[in-house]
């Protein structure tokens, strides 16, 4: 079975793009093979493992919308076992295409369902999902296609009160739309270890959330920051970086807590 996580947060700058970055590069390195479909209009991701937007002919807006095959929208990275589904800023303004759609909030659960069932496609074992940051019809298609969420947060007071935002809205599609959907773990990121504030957010969200907080977290690190830029994941930039160490850890947790061996 494939597991489709999407990596979602409302709020921006909280690592989330180099969370879905580096997860699915973690778990390729792990030989799950695995795909990351780019879905926000800024092409973060695309640009992270280092693909050219304007040189892109097809994208995450065709593979939603229109009847493009599987193979002539994904691209295969350096990295063995890791595939992208670009993005660029054709997406922008294509929740009001889908509004004009019958049951426009299940389009891409519909479109994963028929493209990932192609008879000449190798099966993947993850499709990560790299959402923007935002609550809006794209995002609502996301949550009703994925299995599993992660939510990336900051260890910071406003963060916490944008989180239960997020999990109502969470409660609200597995009770309309998705019934399948859970949680999968919350994700501290830019975590200051010295920092009397990142300790004290941190203490909070498990006090409240308990153990769907994952147990490793991502520290602040510049070779984390760096690794975008050079279009590499963080396990190619600098394997030995604490951000490396800690994503793979992460990785592990993952595979842990689905149960696969």
């Amino acid at each position: 079975m494939t597991e489709i996580i999407a990596i979602v947060n409302n709020k921006g700058g909280v690592g989330k793009t180099t969370t879905a970055i580096n997860i699915s590069a973690c778990l390729a390195s792990m030989g799950r093979k695995t795909i990351i479909m780019d879905a926000d209009q800024q092409g973060s991701s695309t640009i992270g493992l280092g693909i050219n937007k304007q040189q892109l002919e097809h994208t995450f807006f065709d593979f939603l919308m229109t009847d493009i095959p599987l193979e002539r929208t994904v691209i295969e990275t350096k990295l063995g076992g890791l595939h992208i589904l670009p993005a660029k800023d054709d997406l922008l303004g294509v929740d009001h295409k889908m509004m004009g759609l019958a049951n426009q909030e299940t389009i891409l659960r519909r479109r994963i369902d028929q493209k990932m069932a192609e008879p000449d496609r190798a099966g993947y074992d993850f499709i990560i999902i790299d959402a923007p940051p935002n609550l809006d019809l794209l995002n609502i298609n996301i949550m009703a296609a994925a299995n599993r969420l992660i939510i990336p947060i900051q260890a910071e007071y406003l963060s916490l009160e944008g989180l239960a935002n997020l999990i109502d809205i969470y409660k609200r599609i597995r009770e309309t739309i998705n019934s399948k959907l859970s949680i999968l773990g919350i994700l501290i990121t830019m975590n200051i270890a010295n920092c009397k504030l990142s300790r004290e957010v941190s203490q909070d969200l498990r006090r409240f959330m308990g153990t769907v907080v994952f147990e490793n977290v991502i520290p602040r690190n510049i070779r984390l920051a760096e690794a975008p830029g050079h279009g590499q994941p963080i396990i190619v930039y600098d394997g030995q970086s604490a951000g490396a160490v800690s994503y793979m850890a992460v990785a592990n947790e993952i595979i842990s807590r689905l149960n696969l061996k």
